[in-house]
């Protein structure tokens, strides 16, 4: 049976959502093809009518992850200022949902420690999606010119990604609040405190 472009694209499209939320639950390394396949509902053999290889998802998968997180995050913050704004991120980011949700939340803080070792061919294109994650979101950030909200971006976000990654390796409950509730109010008050204005403040 031949399907038409688009019912292409639409199965195209649920293979890289589940590979998108597999890849941040499980991480890169442990997830097979036929697991990305088995929560689509079709077959091992259809995964190569849309990808050459796992490697060709994975770059495709994470630039998903990256741009849905900013989607939601530039939605949610619409018609804040921008210090209300990165204050409702950095408490988004920064919060139990994130942390227990890894499926569902920022790639950079669950593929993090992974990335360095992707094939030389994906880190170049997980870095280009990192790009575009930092210029979508980087109008949050405090600064007088663009190269300085890019530059805070670069600090902000990846440094957020790492006490996320550093809460979900701690088994307690109430170091990981320990740990969610300091970031949250260091950050916040790094970046969002009248001292920190952005162009649009």
């Amino acid at each position: 049976m031949r399907y038409d472009l688009s019912h292409k694209e639409a199965s195209r499209q649920r293979i890289v959502e589940a590979a998108s939320q597999r890849f941040r639950l499980n991480g890169a390394e442990a997830v097979r093809i036929a697991d990305v396949m088995q929560m689509t509902g079709m077959t091992v053999g259809g995964f190569y009518k849309h990808f050459e290889s796992k490697d060709d998802l994975l770059e495709t998968a994470v630039s998903a992850a990256l741009e849905t997180v900013s989607a939601r995050i530039t939605t949610q913050v619409a018609g804040l200022g921008r210090s209300e704004a990165l204050r409702a991120v950095i408490s988004f980011y920064l919060s139990e949902e994130h942390v227990k949700h890894p499926e569902l939340g920022c790639a950079l803080a669950a593929l993090g420690t992974e990335v360095a070792h992707f094939p030389p061919r994906v880190r170049r294109e997980v870095s280009k999606a990192l790009d575009a994650y930092a210029d979508r979101l980087a109008f949050l950030m405090p600064g007088d010119t663009p190269a300085a909200q890019r530059g805070a971006f670069l600090i902000l976000f990846p440094s957020m990604a790492g006490c996320v990654m550093t809460a979900r390796a701690h088994k307690g409950s109430s170091t990981r609040a320990e740990i969610l509730a300091g970031a949250r109010s260091f950050f916040i008050s790094a970046f969002c405190s009248p001292a920190t204005k952005g162009p649009s403040q």
